[in-house]
């Protein structure tokens, strides 16, 4: 007796698990695809205590597997209708520091790491990334966009500094993004699409730019062609002094020339006329065509 109200006791109890399977529309084996993680979620804690690998995995009645994709995703918000997430006009609006309002293209690049899934579902629970992506991430990319734009002017987003404008929205967002669990790997920023009166403005800014290049370059060139002047005229000088050192050098060295012709040919006697002196001594006593050795 017993073991018969035993085995209707386990009977029931089994039916009643078919029954709630059946009821629920639960399938107890769960597939997790590869490049995604898994998280249970346990209804009678409320958390989730298990990240699960890709593969099949067996999920009890008060379980629930939640599947993130670790893979890399785009949000990209564009003005182009058929491109971006909403396949619309999407563009990002980036406020400028004197109050101007530019449509960006940008691309957020992000996934979720599988370190950090468990993060990722304490901030969001149940939500797929899709629902995260355009609940938050588009959020966060709006704020990143305009706590960078904020203190900049046009001409700095218009024009070929804007490659600098990526990595500040990145350093904006990763952080927040990072605290729930999401990694930022890149921003990109696309195109800008100013108003008619704001491309007059920065295309007159250009010019001005231009110009002002065109006459400091200009001047650079003056000084460099005055310098140079200067440069050539003190080597000039440099040479002439000496040739003239030369020029001196070269009559020092005849006078030498003559002295030692005279020592040469001087018989060793004093002159007869004159003081004197000697002849290879003071060459002044020397008349043309006479022999010093013969001075009479």
């Amino acid at each position: 007796m017993n073991n018969f109200r035993i085995n209707r006791i386990f009977m029931a109890a089994a039916g009643l698990v078919v029954m709630g399977l059946v009821t629920a529309g639960c399938n107890p084996y769960k597939q997790i695809p590869p490049g995604s993680v898994g998280v249970v979620f346990d209804a009678y804690s409320g958390v989730s205590r298990t990240v699960l690998k890709p593969g099949v995995v067996f999920q009890g009645i008060n379980d629930r597997v939640v599947i993130y994709p670790t893979s890399i995703h785009n949000a990209s918000y564009v003005r182009n209708s058929h491109e971006g997430e909403r396949m619309a006009e999407d563009a990002i609006i980036a406020t400028t520091v004197e109050g101007a309002q530019l449509p960006i293209d940008l691309t957020v690049v992000w996934h979720v790491d599988p370190a950090n899934t468990v993060t990722v579902f304490n901030n969001f629970g149940t939500e797929d990334l899709e629902a995260i992506q355009a609940d938050f991430i588009r959020y966060i990319a709006i704020y990143g966009v305009n706590a960078a734009s904020g203190n900049k002017s046009i001409f700095d987003i218009t024009s070929k500094d804007r490659a600098k404008f990526g990595p500040e929205v990145k350093a904006i967002i990763t952080p927040i993004m990072t605290n729930m669990g999401i990694t930022c790997d890149d921003v990109y920023v696309g195109e800008t699409y100013p108003s008619q009166d704001i491309d007059t403005l920065v295309k007159d800014r250009i010019s001005k730019r231009n110009e002002l290049q065109i006459v400091t370059n200009n001047l650079q060139k003056a000084k460099i062609e005055a310098a140079t002047t200067v440069n050539n005229a003190k080597a000039a000088a440099d040479i002439n002094r000496l040739k003239a050192q030369q020029g001196d050098e070269a009559v020092e060295l005849k006078k030498r020339d003559i002295m030692r012709i005279l020592i040469a040919k001087w018989n060793g006697a004093p002159p007869e006329i004159g003081d004197g002196g000697i002849p290879f001594i003071n060459p002044s006593l020397i008349k043309p065509g006479q022999n010093p050795g013969k001075i009479k």
